[in-house]
This record gives structure tokens, sequence and C-alpha cells, in this order.
């Protein structure tokens, strides 16, 4: 089924049953060189015409526009369904889907696709019940020049919803790139473990994903065992040496949830012996505040020396533009370089700063911090604050804009056939914290002027 081709979006529109038998009929190979041929923006598969599908045909569908994506950076997925559809497509893969939904075919070319008309007049509201994916929609609506509303509850969304020219509420921004099924909480990273825990733990887990988030400056992990129905001495094991081994760099293991029910005594003195701190929930740790700032303040080992290579200085431009043009977006004023130079981060503590680093791993492994005077920090993070936001809530915004500009990253360095994985981000409240986090590492320092205000960039290995 050849798709038709708009404003560098293409859509295939299958009628009738959708299934794993006829999912190869709908997309053939021949379309899928056809697509790496014409490198669209944007493909997606309509549902409107579709009576029946399930997990099978919906699976061949993606993994075939999935060939394309990683060829040509394109967004993929699916769009033109009703909430029944788009629940049974959420509940189809519960874990974190890794292609878009989007509510019609014409809010698809919201987001993708060159169709700039009158963007500024276009009436957008946004609602969907996860707040990260809320912020998400929003923000890349506004990096293509939209001036959406963001209902702040489901009281305000019925509110404004009548007078909207687009009502955004059962879309969700996928990811482009595989991604570990956590969250970040106060810079505690925490896993959720599910079932029955045993030795799949250690083929499942990306090692690579934590390593790279100890390089970020990560402290303090969490294994969030609330929904484990049992652990064996095969999963206490992969957990207690995660625990040793990050002793040497000052990194605390953490585990909550876990009862009689779930572990036996011995297997919890296990744990205790590896230095795994046992907490009997997720509350419980972040009620205890003195130990997340004793992870952060305690001394640490100092990472090696680094240099930066030819090739991070090749992708320096993307990310520049990537970072600063979402920033200018979003705070509204124009950037404007002031200095571009290898070099030790140098910065001065007397100012009143924010910093916030993310890792990519794959095909280029390096570190991007970014360093905010907390005023611009605050205007760029305003579309995710409300209007008496407190100090906490500008730091939690800022760690979750610079996961979303690492995304934005990632998209355009895939389309340059550079293929790269992301960290969650970790936030400083000090200078002093994150000059230590890159002590002995030079990078490329990257100085701009927003509005009077100073923002720096440092790419590092």
């Amino acid at each position: 089924m050849k798709p038709v081709i708009k404003q560098k979006v293409a859509l295939f529109t299958p009628v009738g049953f959708l299934d794993g038998e006829n999912a190869s009929d709908i997309i053939s190979p021949f379309d899928i060189d056809y697509l790496m041929s014409v490198k669209p923006e944007g493909a997606f598969i309509s549902l409107k015409k579709v009576i029946f599908f399930n997990k099978k045909g919906i699976t061949v569908l993606i993994e075939s526009l999935i060939r394309v994506r990683a060829k040509c950076g394109t967004i993929v997925g699916f769009c033109d369904y009703d909430l029944k559809k788009y629940n049974m497509v959420l509940d189809m893969f519960p874990e974190s889907l890794n292609f878009s939904l989007f509510d019609t075919a014409e809010i698809a070319t919201l987001f993708v696709g060159t169709d700039f008309k009158n963007v500024k007049d276009k009436k957008i509201i946004v609602y969907v019940d996860k707040s990260e994916q809320k912020n998400q929609l929003a923000m890349e609506l506004y990096e293509r020049g939209f001036l959406p509303t963001i209902a702040k509850d489901e009281n305000d969304f019925l509110e404004k919803r009548k007078d909207a020219e687009f009502i955004i509420e059962n879309s969700y921004l996928g990811k482009i790139d595989k991604t570990p099924i956590v969250f970040i909480k106060d810079n505690v990273i925490v896993y959720t473990l599910k079932g029955f825990v045993d030795s799949d733990i250690a083929k499942k887990f990306d090692m690579i994903y934590h390593n790279n988030s100890l390089r970020v400056g990560f402290k303090l992990f969490l294994f969030d065992s609330d929904d484990v129905s049992s652990i064996n001495i095969h999963g206490v094991n992969f957990i207690s040496k995660l625990s040793i081994a990050g002793a040497e760099y000052g990194v605390l293991i953490v585990i909550s949830g876990l009862n009689d029910r779930n572990i036996t005594k011995k297997l919890t003195n296990d744990l205790e012996d590896a230095g795994v701190l046992i907490y009997s929930s997720m509350k419980e740790l972040f009620e205890d505040g003195q130990i997340i700032k004793e992870a952060y303040e305690s001394s640490s080992v100092v990472k090696k020396s680094s240099g930066i290579t030819k090739k991070l200085i090749s992708i320096l431009p993307t990310i520049i533009e990537s970072s600063v043009k979402t920033i200018e977006v979003l705070s509204g004023y124009n950037a404007q370089k002031k200095l571009i130079k290898v070099q030790e981060l140098d910065l001065k503590e007397a100012r009143s700063l924010l910093s916030v680093s993310i890792g990519f791993y794959g095909d280029i492994n390096c570190i991007l911090i970014l360093i905010f005077e907390r005023s611009i920090a605050k205007e760029a993070c305003k579309i995710l604050l409300e209007e008496d936001c407190s100090e906490d809530d500008v730091v939690e915004a800022l760690g979750e804009f610079t996961h979303i500009i690492g995304g934005k990253i990632s998209q355009q360095l895939l389309k340059r056939g550079i293929k790269i994985d992301i960290t969650m981000p970790r936030t400083f409240d000090l200078v002093k914290d994150v000059l230590l986090s890159q002590k002995n590492s030079r990078g490329a320092q990257v100085d701009l002027n927003i509005d009077g205000r100073e923002l720096t960039l440092f790419l590092t290995r």
C-alpha cells in the first residue's frame, strides 16, 4: 500500500482488519524502500478505517516503520483513533511506547512536516494525564512556533476546550531510542522491579545506561520493589554486586518495598552485608532527606582526566543549535555566542547558577552540561511551571527541560546516521558541585549571552 505523502508526512490508511497475517501487505518492503528514498519527517498509520487490530499486527507495522526511522530519523506511529483504540494500544505496550500516537492526522502535522501557516493563530489546548507527556507535547509545539495552552487540570481543560481549534488529549510522543524503565526524583535514579526477580535481571538490566548515569554524577540509585512478588538469590547477588562496585565511587544502592512475603531473612542480610540500604517504602526514603544529602555531599572519586575528540567537535554545532534554539523559543530571547574554547570548565562561583548534566552514549559517548543563571532557567522552563512555583520546582523543571533537549539532540544526530541513547539529567544547585564533577576534564566550553545574562554549554567525554 503506497502511502500518501503531503508536507513531508507519509500516511498509510488500511481498511478493515489489521493482524499479523495481513500487516506485511499494508507496508511492503517496496514501501519501506520508497520511504527511505523520500525521507519523510513523519510516517503514520491511520486507524480511522480499521475495524479490528491486535498486538501482532501493530507490532509488525511499527517494526517496519522503525526501520525507516533508524535510517532517516523519521517520526513514526499511529493516528486517527477513538479513545477505545487509543487505550487498546497503550494496554498492548504497558511498559513504554517506542512510537508516537496522535489523535488525528491533522494533529500529527502540528508536530511533524512543513505546514507552518499561521502557526501563532492556531488555538491549541494540551491536556493528557501524564504530566511528562503533557509537557513534552507542549514544548514540541512551542519549538515549532505554536502558542498552545496547557490545561492545569481536568476542570481547566473542560473550561478551555470549547474555544480551541485543536484539542490534544489522547496523544503520546514515543521514545526514539530505547530507554530503560526508570524515572528520577530528587536526583535519585529509580529502577522499577516487577514480578519475580531472578537471574533475568542481569540480562535485562542496561548496565551501559547505569554506568553512564554514574559518569553524569548520580550517586543514589533506588530499586523500587513494591510490585515484586519474590526475589531469589540471583536477583540479590546482582543488586549486591552493583552496590559493592559502586561503593568505590561513593555510590549508594537502595532497595524499597521488600517484606517477609517476597524475600527471606537470609537474603535481606546478604543485601545489608553488601552495603545495600533497605527502606520499607519509596516514601520512607524520600522523607529521609539526610541520606540523600549525605550521598551528594560525601567525598567521591574524581574521574580521570579526559580530553575532547575531533568526533565530539564535529557534533558540537548540532548540540549547540538544538540546545540554543529550544532555549530561545521558550525564553523569548535571542542567544549571542561570546566564546567557544577547548578548556577545563571555567565558572565564577559567585554567580547565582543552576546546572544540569546529561550523558549520551552509543555511537558517541559524551556529557553535556548546561549552566544557567537562575532567572534564565526559570524563564526557559516557564511552560513547565506554575506561577507560584518554588525553587525546587524550577530545579525539577530544568531537569525535565534538559531531558527533552537531549531527545532533540538525539533526533538530529540520528538524521546524520549517529545513534545515541541518553541518561536521565543530573541537576546541581551549587557551582562547586558541578565543577567538582568535571575536575581535570577538558571539553568544549561555549559561553552565550541571553538578554544580558550568561548561559554556558560544556561538552566533554
